[in-house]
């Protein structure tokens, strides 16, 4: 073999010894991966968090997020998306071991569910034809497009900690972090809904903000030591997240705006005894968004691949 070929040969087959990034759902098409799995945890978490508080249009925003963002962006990344009833019963059976195609169908049966509890909870026609009809069928769909909405909010945790080749993901508690993760977005964005005038309480919301940013903290804490306990190349990952290439959008987007910023303006409210100003949660729920953008790219971004060769090779 030629001294060309030979280099070119170890270029292409750096996998083997050395840990590498994974790059199809981060850069050039794989960022509408990014993007659309941030709004699915923005989404699914109003979408959840209304359902709680009873909110019609915390419902309504949360299920356009998921039918007019999330999946037309998915969808667009496939390379032939209309094909996508194809990975669903009746017509295929992978749902059974795939947490794509399941979360495909989780997508599919909360917008359908979804709709029909948002068409029957719409305040003017429930005056209209009635609470006595209205009311049974708004709270029957909605549990399940409650159900089905957790399916669309932890799918995408379970679908990379499937992936055993990248130790950072491979970790039980990646698909917990990210759901809770939505939902105290969701608290956030329910803030947004009770600013404009929405059927939102704004001290309710700021409560529970309060105690979800708390758990997250801790949740992040433990899943990246129990991550470095895990593997070398997971510690890697963990280090690029400190103090390499990502560590400004770790500490920048994640920590500062998506937790301090947060979790500052709540604690300041609770110690003044008042709501803090309107101005204030307008960058609370501003912050808790770029928070969100920041946390599942930093998740995607530092996916390394396990190298197949037992011994790794420093980076």
């Amino acid at each position: 073999m030629s001294p060309m070929a030979t280099r070119q040969w170890m270029n292409t087959h750096q996998w083997m010894v050395k840990p590498m990034h994974q790059r199809e759902w981060i850069e050039r098409r794989g960022i509408m991966i990014w993007i659309a799995e941030t709004f699915t945890s923005l989404g699914a978490g109003l979408f959840l968090v209304s359902l709680f508080i009873n909110s019609w249009w915390g419902l309504l925003i949360g299920w356009m997020i998921i039918m007019f963002i999330k999946l037309p962006i998915h969808l667009a990344y496939f390379g032939k998306p209309w094909r996508f009833y194809m990975t669903m019963p009746p017509w295929s059976n992978a749902w059974k071991t795939s947490w794509f195609a399941r979360g495909i169908l989780f997508s599919v049966l909360f917008g359908m569910f979804g709709f029909v509890q948002l068409v029957f909870g719409q305040p003017d026609l429930v005056r209209i034809i009635g609470s006595q009809i209205c009311n049974p069928i708004y709270y029957t769909f909605g549990v399940i497009a409650g159900l089905n909405a957790l399916g669309v909010g932890i799918y995408g945790g379970f679908i990379m900690n499937y992936v055993k080749g990248i130790p950072f993901w491979n970790q039980g508690l990646l698909p917990i972090v990210i759901m809770l993760a939505g939902v105290a977005d969701g608290f956030g964005l329910i803030m947004g809904v009770a600013l404009a005038g929405g059927d939102a309480s704004i001290a309710w919301a700021e409560t529970g903000s309060r105690y979800l940013l708390l758990v997250n903290v801790l949740l992040i804490v433990t899943y990246m030591i129990s991550a470095g306990y895990s593997s070398v190349v997971a510690k890697i990952s963990i280090n690029e997240l400190l103090k390499g290439p990502s560590a400004f959008m770790f500490w920048g987007g994640l920590i500062f705006l998506g937790l301090a910023v947060p979790a500052a303006i709540s604690v300041y409210g609770l110690i003044q005894g008042i709501e803090a100003s309107s101005v204030l949660l307008v960058i609370a729920i501003v912050a808790h968004t770029i928070g969100a953008f920041a946390l599942k790219y930093c998740i995607l971004k530092v996916g390394i691949y396990r190298p197949l060769l037992p011994k790794i090779a420093p980076m």
